[in-house]
């Protein structure tokens, strides 16, 4: 009879079994450990291990449960203390409490510092980096996402936090509309979980992969992610990430008319609910439910519960999606206070953020909510240096509405049909279309004036009109070849001769 492994031998194959996604295997060990063992503090780490599992699982009111149990057998040990906070502490993340997630993983960090508990400052680190993105506060989530990918570290273990610090990397730089970077970040995450083992959470990394690809357009990317996440889910049991998934590819499907499809990805992820509340990403698939109904109604309803599903995570990509929708709905319905509980909200955020993204967004909700072409104008300006090209779409659609004459309806119109057209939204393009048509048999305006174009240099003609187009003025001076202050100095020219205040009024007046 060969020698029995080790108790200490066992539990490291345990950790390593979870971080592949060998929940079976992983729970078998488990059971075997707290049944042979008598050490309360190595089945208070066991019994964190059962938490992680059923967080990985989508249980999340259960690995609360767990992670207390894991607490109370280990008792004041520092280390083991601080381990289980740190393990714990993304699970509060993933239930929304955040408040409990900053004080956990605040602990965790102290007492590993003391006791040299690299792994629990790092996973810890990471669940601050989540924290503060949840909150808004985009520069801080950086800077903890940046110290916690900066480990090289390899060996067991390790590629658990340092594949997830990748991740919430991607979300802060996305957040902070830099897209190439983000896009970079995550990829780096799928690598590092696929060649060092930490196959457990790859479903979740490539769902978050998925849903950067829908935001920027980049839909058949996001198809194929979201469809391998899910098979990585069934493979592994990591099943809190099939909402994302499930939502993005059924977003897609429906905007691009494959409604039968789309229908069946959301029956899925509704009968697979992971307790009432669902978890993240249940948001996607209300936006899905939006996408796919013909009822008013009932989009209306999915938009609402979309934006309630994120009432705790204020700046998790999503609600720049469907906030101006939702508002610009809201105003139509009657429903004003809704409308302008969601604008401020809105703009709180995008105050705090400062990115153009999320400033267009804000912008939007309030031109929908005050019927300004002006505010809605300046809003898409900004959506296109901004990398959303659905919410712009949206946008143009929304200023197609109120545009006050055809010329204006019509140009609308077509740079949304050209977006739907570039995402093969045909759903929308089809609608588009006919407003299309509609809009070529109004009777013509009269001739508006061509503004004063003849007394501007030919300098300023050529700043004004990529201003026009949306250009910033970095961009601008960059396809020029001058300085910004130059860009600047004859935007503020031009709009002392032409009598305007701003680049939205001088855009007004030569769009």
């Amino acid at each position: 009879m060969g020698e029995q492994p080790a108790v200490s031998d066992l539990e490291l194959d345990l950790w390593v079994r979870i971080q592949a996604g060998d929940f079976d295997g992983a729970f078998a060990l488990a059971t075997r450990l707290l049944t042979i063992s008598t050490d309360r503090v190595k089945c208070g780490r066991v019994e964190a291990a059962i938490g992680l599992m059923m967080q990985r699982t989508g249980l999340m009111a259960d690995s609360r449960d767990q992670f207390a149990r894991a607490l109370t057998l280990v008792g004041q040990s520092g280390p083991d203390r601080a381990l289980v906070l740190a393990v714990a502490s993304l699970s509060s993340v993933l239930s929304g409490s955040l408040e409990r997630a900053e004080a956990e993983a605040s602990e965790a960090v102290v007492l590993a510092e003391q006791h040299g508990i690299d792994f629990a400052v790092r996973q810890s680190r990471t669940t601050l980096a989540a924290v503060h993105l949840g909150r808004g506060r985009l520069e801080e989530a950086l800077a903890c996402a940046q110290a916690a990918a900066a480990y090289d570290d390899d060996g067991i273990g390790q590629a658990e936090y340092r594949s997830t610090a990748h991740v919430l990397l991607a979300m802060a730089l996305a957040e902070l509309d830099r897209m190439d970077e983000a896009h970079a970040a995550i990829a780096e995450g799928v690598r590092i979980a696929l060649e060092e083992g930490d196959t457990g959470q790859l479903a979740w990394y490539l769902a978050s992969q998925a849903m950067l690809h829908f935001i920027d357009g980049g839909w058949e990317a996001a198809r194929d992610e979201a469809r391998r996440s899910l098979e990585r889910a069934e493979a592994t049991g990591a099943l809190a990430a099939r909402p994302l998934a499930w939502g993005i590819a059924a977003c897609i499907e429906g905007l691009r008319g494959n409604v039968g499809d789309a229908r069946v990805l959301i029956a899925r992820a509704r009968s697979h609910r992971l307790g009432p509340g669902g978890g993240l990403g249940e948001e996607w698939v209300a936006l899905a439910v939006a996408a796919t109904s013909a009822d008013d109604d009932e989009r209306y309803d999915a938009l609402c519960e979309a934006w309630f599903r994120l009432r705790g995570m204020p700046s998790f990509l999503a609600w720049k999606v469907f906030a101006h929708p939702l508002v610009a709905l809201a105003v139509q319905r009657g429903d004003r206070a809704l409308a302008e509980a969601v604008s401020a909200r809105v703009g709180a955020v995008a105050e705090a953020a400062g990115t153009a993204s999320a400033q267009a967004t804000a912008l939007c909700c309030a031109a929908a909510l005050s019927g300004s072409a002006a505010g809605l104008d300046e809003g898409l300006a900004l959506l296109r240096t901004a990398g959303r090209p659905l919410p712009l779409a949206f946008g143009c659609v929304a200023a197609a509405r109120t545009a006050p004459d055809p010329v204006r309806r019509m140009a609308a119109l077509r740079e949304a049909s050209a977006v739907f057209h570039r995402l093969g939204a045909t759903t929308w393009s089809a609608e588009v279309a006919r407003d299309l048509v509609r809009v070529s048999r109004e009777p013509a305006a009269a001739p508006a004036r061509s503004g004063p174009w003849h007394l501007l240099t030919p300098g300023e003609q050529r700043v004004v009109r990529l201003a026009v187009e949306g250009l910033t003025n970095q961009l601008i001076a960059e396809r020029l070849g001058v300085s910004p202050r130059t860009v600047q100095a004859q935007l503020a020219s031009a709009c002392r001769k032409c009598d305007v205040t701003g680049r939205v009024q001088l855009a007004g007046l030569f769009a």
